[in-house]
């Protein structure tokens, strides 16, 4: 978690699951959907999610940033509607972080 928090000190714990789910899967994608049921929250939430770890900006009342650009989506092949999400080369070198911190321990 220390980790992501260098990205962004506030980021949330659901946000930073989402994250490693993702990662866990690279480099195979993770469907939207996959992860709206697995974490047993909304479509919205995990658009919010999906906009807050990618490049998208980010538009509050108050605020209009760029996401943290640690992950990218794509079109399903199959289903236009849907979106897989994959890790780009920020979000991977995270990951990998990660992982070296817990294999330190």
């Amino acid at each position: 978690m220390r980790i992501l928090r260098t990205v962004d000190p506030e980021i949330q714990v659901l946000y930073s699951a989402v994250f490693l789910e993702i990662a866990s899967r690279h480099p195979k994608p993770c469907p939207m959907a996959q992860l709206q049921e697995m974490f047993g929250t909304s479509r919205a939430t995990i658009s919010r999610i999906h906009v807050y770890l990618s490049n998208h900006v980010i538009k509050t009342t108050s605020d209009k940033r760029a996401g943290h650009g640690l992950i990218r989506s794509e079109e399903n092949a199959d289903n236009r509607r849907c979106l897989d999400l994959y890790l780009t080369a920020k979000g991977k070198t995270v990951y990998e972080q990660i992982v070296a911190a817990i294999e330190r321990k």
